[in-house]
């Protein structure tokens, strides 16, 4: 994933406010022949355009404007988009998304100094770039009447798309460039359509077409003329590619050495793939102790490659991280924290089922404890070894089964999710894992007026105790 700082300033205050958001993709706006003229005369004379004027120009007022417009994207429709006006770039796109967007008049910033509305500026910039970059064109648009697509070409780039211009001065990324990987295209209209895909081989660099189950190899220049809707691009960089050589190279050369050492796969594969792999992190394969953790060691070799001491040595002195591992072992510290959180799961649920019979043994309980249903399975999970990273469960909540009176006495919600237990269930698992609050339903006999009545009336009272 990579992440966008947003910023937003206040024109009267100066002050600045920024976020930070993670992204999996980018949704583009395909500027019309107007936005155009105004991104270009932007950066050309280094005026903040702004971003939210692009696509206006589609929207329809009235109904001699949708017939009108309706008319005109039937007639662009069946016309070649360069026949309409000046080529559109992915660049342009990107430079749309990212322009400068006033907020004045009903979209005014709430600025936090001021403490009132104020007229500001938002924009933002990429603040950490991804290994794979998936751009969205915006080429649907949904307006209150009707839909259509925006069937404008838009070229893009197959090698060499250059992010630097829309980076924010804190991005740590070195590689900022981009080659294309594969391309989703859509032919139909906004109501219906079909999906095609173009992909390279990165092995080969040849292109295919991917259409249902066909598949044919495509020169590049049938994928520069697609009609593009969605783009993946993948960093580039031919140093990452002499750093792979390289290390092919020390493998290949045998070198005698005393020690061999382990890696990551998962790491490796990132070398092998990225071209900003990070620091080494052989943490996947180790727990917090430097040894294999006992439930891992099964299928360790799933896990690590072996690698001679010269390729260990390059690949540390180039990315760093670790640590450094040419030994295997069982950790004892997680197998001892595992043996003993075994007997504690076995201790609490032979104590629960011993105390849960006895209390199902008595005919007429005197106090019958309540204890949320919620907590009640996760502290099953936990004991029966299906919990969540084998974690047990917090302090028990009864919140949710819990109604505080006008008096401030807590009673039993109506309807509640809950189970009943016995007074000894309920101070075994208190003493355990605390919580509350405690919910007793205590039960008396009250004589009918009639004495000569064989049978009595049973009243049912709640009442709780702070704990």
């Amino acid at each position: 994933n990579g992440s966008i700082l947003s910023l937003v300033q206040c024109l009267t205050c100066d002050r600045v406010s920024t976020t930070v958001e993670t992204f999996q993709d980018l949704s583009l706006p395909i500027p019309g022949k107007e936005d155009l003229a105004k991104l270009h005369s932007a950066i050309y004379q280094n005026v903040p355009a702004k971003p939210g004027a692009c696509g206006d120009s589609y929207a329809a007022q009235g109904w001699l404007a949708f017939i009108v417009e309706y008319i005109r994207r039937f007639v662009v429709s069946c016309t070649p988009s360069w026949f309409w006006g000046p080529v559109i770039t992915l660049e342009d796109c990107l430079a749309a998304f990212f322009a400068a967007d006033e907020l004045k008049g009903d979209n005014m910033y709430s600025c936090e100094r001021c403490k009132k509305l104020r007229n500001g500026v938002k924009y933002c910039k990429v603040l950490r770039l991804p290994e794979i970059l998936c751009i969205h064109l915006k080429r649907f648009r949904h307006e209150v009447m009707y839909s259509f697509k925006i069937s404008s070409h838009v070229t893009f780039p197959l090698e060499g798309l250059d992010l630097r211009p829309f980076l924010a001065k804190e991005c740590k990324s070195q590689i900022t460039t981009y080659d294309l990987l594969s391309v989703i295209c859509h032919h139909g209209t906004a109501g219906s359509g079909h999906y095609i895909a173009y992909c390279q081989n990165v092995i080969n660099g040849q292109w295919y077409e991917f259409d249902d189950q066909y598949v044919t190899e495509v020169h590049e220049t049938v994928v520069q003329n697609a009609e593009a809707y969605v783009l993946f691009y993948r960093k580039s960089s031919e140093e990452a590619v002499r750093e792979r050589q390289q290390v092919v190279s020390l493998a290949a050369m045998r070198e005698p050495s005393l020690l061999r050492f382990y890696v990551s796969r998962e790491w490796l594969n990132k070398f092998n793939t990225f071209a900003e792999p990070g620091p080494i992190t052989n943490h996947t394969f180790l727990c917090a102790h430097g040894g294999i953790p006992p439930h891992k060691y099964h299928y360790i070799d799933d896990l690590v490659v072996i690698l001679p001491q010269n390729v260990w040595e390059h690949l540390y002195n180039r990315f760093g991280g670790g640590p450094a591992v040419n030994h295997l072992y069982v950790c004892s510290i997680c197998q001892v924290e595992i043996e003993a959180l075994a007997k504690r799961r076995r201790t609490e649920i032979d104590t629960f089922i011993k105390l849960n019979k006895a209390f199902q043994a008595e005919e007429s309980p005197s106090v019958i404890y309540c204890i949320s249903m919620q907590w009640f399975r996760e502290w099953e999970a936990f004991v029966k070894g299906k919990g969540k990273d084998n974690e047990p469960p917090g302090p028990i909540d009864n919140s949710r089964i819990a109604q505080v009176k006008g008096s401030g006495h807590i009673q039993l919600k109506q309807g509640a999710d809950y189970g009943q237990i016995s007074e000894e269930t309920w101070v075994y698992l208190n003493n355990l894992y605390g919580g509350g609050p405690e919910i007793a339903i205590r039960q008396s006999v009250a004589q009918l007026q009639d004495p000569e009545s064989l049978h009595g009336e049973q009243k049912i009272e709640a009442e709780t105790r702070a704990m």
